[in-house]
């Protein structure tokens, strides 16, 4: 009986490793992501709204993109184990059904992610290739890959968010994760409200809003790093409310 224990705690401890261990991967790469989208203005390419400006700058720093694109599916890969690893570690401690909903939401982030990097990496060249034969050929379809790419990635964030939020609430409520970590919860809950009330036209159009908006994508990647610390450092273990409580006899 004790070896069972024994190896379920060993499973535990593992997974737990795992966890924290891809949790932090996966916000390390979401990082170096937001940090390569700063990269155009600061070589001079300052309008990237302008599709021939944003061509000018793939054209002339084909790498970039090709990075951004890697970066992204290494998102997608850390964020796959970090979900399946939190959903091992979560499960005796944590209602069944709510944390299998989270699990989903988050693998369908990982999913659009991929799908994400797949546009960076696989467009640049036949972009590109259009762009050489007709200037106004490789501005409609670098557009298109734009908008298209936008939408997905936009989605992606939504389901991390989804899942950030809902990890917060379930530690809150079964005492699992550290309180600060819950309050700091605010960030991905904020993305979420702004990406889903703000299309429908029920948030103030304040420029401030909007920054507070962008700034909350990377701070999602910073809450998931705090995160992954707490899964290293603690885990879903019990808590010392657990340890204090007495096993009687017949348990």
């Amino acid at each position: 009986m004790e070896t069972g224990h024994e190896d379920r705690d060993n499973s535990l401890r593992k997974a737990s490793r795992a966890a924290g261990l891809s949790t932090l991967a996966f916000a390390l790469a979401g990082l170096v992501y937001f940090a390569l989208q700063l990269v155009p203005p600061s070589l001079g390419f300052e309008d990237t709204d302008n599709p021939s400006v944003s061509i000018a700058f793939v054209r002339a720093h084909p790498d970039i993109q090709v990075m951004a694109g890697i970066a992204l599916i290494l998102m997608a890969i850390t964020l796959t184990v970090a979900v399946l690893s939190v959903a091992e570690v979560a499960a005796p401690r944590a209602d069944s059904l709510p944390l299998r909903c989270l699990s989903a939401f988050g693998l369908f982030a990982a999913a659009l992610f991929l799908v994400t990097g797949g546009l960076r990496i696989g467009a640049s060249g036949p972009l590109l290739h259009i762009a050489s034969l007709r200037g106004d050929w490789g501005e409609a379809a670098y557009l298109a890959a734009q908008v298209a790419g936008q939408a997905v990635g936009i989605s992606g964030i939504v389901g991390l968010c989804l899942w950030a939020v809902g990890l917060s609430v379930i530690g809150r409520r079964r005492r699992v994760l550290a309180t600060w970590l819950f309050f700091l919860g605010i960030v991905p809950a904020f993305r979420l409200v702004v990406s889903t009330l703000g299309p429908l036209g029920l948030l103030p159009d304040f420029e401030l809003l909007w920054i507070l908006g962008m700034v909350s994508i990377p701070g999602t990647m910073v809450w998931c790093f705090l995160l992954g610390i707490v899964l290293l450092r603690r885990g879903f273990g019990p808590t010392r409310e657990d340890l204090a409580v007495p096993v009687t006899a017949g348990a």
